[in-house]
């Protein structure tokens, strides 16, 4: 090829990086969406029980929650603060339920709540209309005059005299409650002031949430002026706004720092800013690219796959580095690039499928990286082959020559570094015999393990739900039909039973869908059992002998009563705009074609026994659910999955290498300093207390990408001790620009993120040293001969 068609070439491969990179920088800024959600670290559903407890976790019947504790000051202060604070709350229209245990119904929900009385009240019945019923309730409604609650019921007495709308109200109070002063909760001590606050924002809209959790700090700081009282908030919700700024905290800062801890190796290596700034290039168009694709193919891109980018850094900034450290005097980068042009391209290539088996995961997440991984390293590799030697035709050699004081440092250390080489077979034996002795519990299965929210903030929480009362989701008992009224239905044949077990000290308490809206026929029965206005008039003059009311006082009871018996019954859709449907709303939905109904279970105290209960009801529509053991289970199989998918990727990788180093011998020298690296790894992971997570796995494919690079050169280093040298110091460089890059991992706030920092930092570090250890002179000639 001529000089001139050398140039043009050149240019247009210059001109189509450019516009490439153009492109994806537009579907970045113009068409990607960011989100920080972890639930999309958690694996596609692949069962009914998985399906609801995705739900549950991203919008669930506690994901909007939020458990507020009110201390710091005298009692007096925390109620007036308290009022105030739920005041503000409930006037903003920010919040579908606002409660402080004063004032929970507003008054235009009483009143329609009072109209739906005879539908919902569990009082109703034919014997409440009888002369004798009537009369108890007048009785009642006497003494209720005359007690605290006077005011509250001398409004209502005309109208309903027999007390249903108390009996609505009261059949809610028999769910566990905080004591209460001057109207407001307190925890058992009467030190903090509680509320509890469901939001109108889906928990999982983190921008929102943000916005919201903000306005009542905004407001309680207003509230508290001239008081020394702080706020407590926890709940699903500000967990998970936590979770997402800690990773966006980290995402942000760890990927700056890993650029500067690798410009600064690079830099001090080459004793030039030029090479330095020349090998970012390739990063930062992977990082472009890959970010671009994710966005492109899945719609939205993570957050932590953001933070991913410095892993990216120091992994596909080895490239350069292989392509500048092989770089011999006088000699031309782009004739450097075709020299090793098959050394590198299985470096590349490897890495990238490595990378397939995190494509393939069920993890979402997993699979974003993975899509990240492949296709940042590809467009890495591709940029440093053929792109790199156009800017950069001669760039500043390492400066090893032979006999030099660093080259024979290096050639030193190698051979000390080569005696240990029985360490690696005996390493791997080690490693894999002290994994299979412990097969059986070496793997992580709770998800808790993700969250980076600390114990502290866990147990202000659990002192708020159990204060409050509110369940903590964990136990649920689950009903499925085909129409919603068949789900009440079933929910009420349930309510005996349930009661049994909260009665005889198996659970502390439960709700349920059909305590909001009965079905429709018993509906029908409470609305059928209310006589006629000609007998209802009869029996309350009957009544009403001996009693101080006066003579046509419940005239309005009788027209209202006898008019509703004909009403029809109250469906789903009645009470969507009520408060009073904000427990039916959450435990009650359609999902897949079936209406869902959910009893959560509060204080479990045998959770074996409840469970056992459920199924020896023997009714398929109705099953048991635990969460945290769903999510374990989930977690467990799909980890394993991901294992076998990394094994898939490990043989994938070396019929590859088979075909590309046209030996099998030399597909083991590769491969076997890199699987003993790995088995060590786990190993210690394990050793150290810690189980094998499916963040683990991810972690060691990693390794396996990385470490075949160190391999690969070590084994096809040149004869000559110069050169030999600038090989040994190039995969020093490389190794450290990845411990670098994946190291400001470990100091992650994110479990995630340091997971797969601690990780791969290990295993680089340990495939480096084996690699070189195993990695014998001449090796590649001496088997080519």
């Amino acid at each position: 090829m001529s000089a001139r068609s050398r140039a043009v070439s050149s240019a247009g491969l210059v001109v189509a990086w450019l516009a490439v990179l153009g492109a994806a920088l537009w579907l970045l800024f113009a068409r990607t969406t960011f989100v920080a959600d972890l639930t999309a670290f958690l694996p596609r559903p692949e069962t009914p029980g998985q399906e609801l407890l995705l739900g549950q976790l991203a919008d669930g019947i506690a994901s909007r929650l939020l458990l507020i504790g009110i201390e710091g000051d005298a009692p007096e202060a925390l109620v007036a603060t308290s009022k105030a604070l739920a005041q503000t709350l409930r006037a903003s229209g920010r919040f579908r339920y606002v409660a402080n245990g004063a004032g929970e119904l507003p008054r235009a929900e009483r009143e329609a709540l009072f109209a739906l009385r005879y539908h919902l009240s569990p009082t109703v019945q034919a014997d409440r209309f009888s002369v004798a019923g009537l009369r108890a309730g007048l009785e009642q409604m006497l003494d209720q005059l005359a007690s605290p609650f006077g005011a509250i019921v001398r409004p209502m007495l005309a109208r309903d005299p027999t007390g249903e709308f108390l009996s609505l109200l009261r059949s809610q109070q028999d769910r566990v409650r905080p004591p209460s002063r001057d109207g407001v909760w307190f925890d058992a001590q009467h030190q903090r002031a509680l509320l509890m606050v469901e939001s109108a924002t889906p928990g999982y809209d983190g921008k929102a949430q943000r916005a919201l959790q903000a306005f009542i700090h905004e407001s309680f700081a207003q509230q508290r002026a001239g008081t020394k009282a702080r706020l407590l908030m926890t709940g699903p919700a500000v967990f998970a706004q936590q979770t997402q700024d800690a990773i966006e905290r980290d995402a942000h800062r760890l990927t700056l720092v890993a650029a500067a801890l690798v410009i600064a190796i690079l830099a001090a290596a080459y004793r030039s800013l030029r090479l330095p700034l020349l090998a970012i290039l390739p990063v930062f168009s992977g990082l472009v690219v890959a970010i671009a694709s994710v966005g492109l193919v899945f719609g939205t891109c993570h957050v932590i796959t953001i933070g991913f980018g410095a892993t990216l850094v120091g992994e596909a900034v080895d490239y350069p580095t292989f392509l500048f450290g092989q770089r011999q005097a006088h000699e031309r980068t782009g004739d450097t690039a075709r020299r090793i042009g098959r050394t590198l391209a299985l470096a590349i290539l490897t890495t990238v499928l490595g990378a397939i088996a995190m494509v393939a995961s069920s993890f979402v997440g997993i699979a974003q990286l993975g899509l990240f991984t492949l296709v940042g390293v590809g467009t890495a590799g591709l940029v440093t082959r053929y792109v790199l030697p156009v800017l950069a035709p001669q760039p500043p050699l390492l400066g090893i020559a032979a006999g030099d004081r660093l080259a024979r440092a290096l050639e030193a250390g190698m051979v000390r570094v080569r005696r240990l080489a029985w360490l690696v077979p005996a390493a791997l034996l080690l490693g894999i015999a002290y994994l299979g002795a412990l097969a059986g519990s070496v793997w992580e299965r709770n998800l808790e393990k993700l969250s980076p929210i600390d114990d502290a903030d866990k147990r202000t929480d659990q002192q708020l739900r159990e204060a409050l009362g509110a369940p903590d989701v964990r136990y649920l008992v689950v009903v499925r039909a085909a129409q919603p009224d068949e789900v009440l239905a079933k929910f009420e044949s349930l309510h005996p039973r349930l009661d049994a077990l909260r009665d005889t000290g198996v659970m502390a308490n439960y709700d349920s869908p059909a305590r909001y809206l009965p079905s429709a026929a018993l509906q029908r029965a409470r609305l059928n059992a209310i006589p006629q206005a000609s007998v209802l008039r009869t029996r309350i003059a009957q009544a009403l002998e001996g009693l101080p009311f006066q003579e046509g006082l419940f005239e309005p009871f009788v027209d209202e009563a006898s008019k509703l018996r004909n009403a029809p019954p109250l469906t789903v859709t009645d009470l969507e705009r009520m408060a009073w449907g904000l427990g039916l709303r959450s435990l009650l939905f359609e999902s897949g074609g079936r209406w869902i109904g959910l009893a959560p279970v509060g204080v479990v105290r045998e959770p074996a026994r409840l469970a056992q209960s459920v199924t020896e009801w023997r009714d398929p529509q109705v099953s048991f659910f635990d969460i945290k053991i769903e999510s374990d289970t989930m977690v467990s199989d799909h980890g394993w999955r991901s294992l076998v998918l990394g094994v898939l990727g490990l043989i994938v990788i070396a019929i590859v290498l088979g075909v590309g180093q046209r030996s099998w011998r030399l597909v083991v020298r590769t491969l076997l300093p890199i699987v003993a690296a790995i088995a060590v790894t786990a190993a210690l992971i394990v050793l150290a207390g810690s189980r094998i997570s499916f963040l683990h796995v991810v972690s060691l494919v990693m390794v396996l990408g990385a470490g075949v690079n160190y391999a690969l050169f070590f084994i096809d280093a040149p004869d000559a001790i110069a050169q030999r040298s600038q090989t040994t110091l190039a995969v020093l460089v490389a190794n450290s620009t990845t411990l670098s890059g994946f190291g400001v991992l470990i100091f992650a706030d994110t479990p995630i993120l340091h997971t797969i920092g601690l990780t791969v930092v290990v295993g680089a570090a340990l495939s480096f040293l084996f690699a070189a250890a195993w990695a014998s002179r001449g090796t590649a000639r001496a088997v080519a001969s």
